[in-house]
């Protein structure tokens, strides 16, 4: 089909292809849309659609965007904007005491609150706490589980 006869093929299914879409969502607004978006589609491809052929790609076309529409819509649950309003306001969760286990590990030796430390607030990688401390990554390892195993008793002590 060739773009000279475009405004011509327009003008004579536009309304056809409106009531088509319509049947389709029994949403004028949409259907509105739909249309402009169904003719703007058409045109983008107006070079190699036979003119035999068209008014049926141009079909195929406005039921292909109407279901996506569909699909979307369906997606989507709709709301009374005075429901949000009911909703009541939460309470932001109390701040966590964390001064147990600060103190637990305080009272860690040296090395074992170091990587601690390293490890949970500064967020390394164990090799780089193994760089930092100069000792291999396996002793970072090894630390880490007898720091946890240390600080998991005496937190337990604690609740006790």
């Amino acid at each position: 089909m060739k773009k000279e006869q475009f405004e011509s093929f327009l003008s004579s299914h536009e309304k056809r292809i409106y009531n088509y879409i319509w049947t389709l969502v029994h949403h004028e607004a949409d259907a509105q849309d739909l249309v402009q978006v169904s003719f703007l589609a058409f045109y983008e491809h107006i070079d190699g659609i036979e003119e035999a052929t068209a008014l049926s790609y141009l079909y195929r076309i406005a039921h292909n965007k109407s279901m996506t529409l569909l699909k979307s819509r369906s997606k989507m649950i709709p709301r009374d904007p005075e429901v949000f309003a009911r909703i009541p306001q939460s309470n932001p969760a109390p701040a966590q005491d964390y001064s147990d286990l600060q103190a637990a590990i305080a009272s860690l030796p040296v090395k074992l609150s170091t990587v601690i430390h390293l490890q949970y607030y500064e967020q390394l990688p164990y090799k780089d706490i193994a760089l930092k401390l100069g000792i291999s990554v396996k002793a970072v390892e090894s630390l880490l589980v007898r720091a946890k195993k240390l600080l998991r008793k005496k937190m337990m002590q604690g609740n006790a």
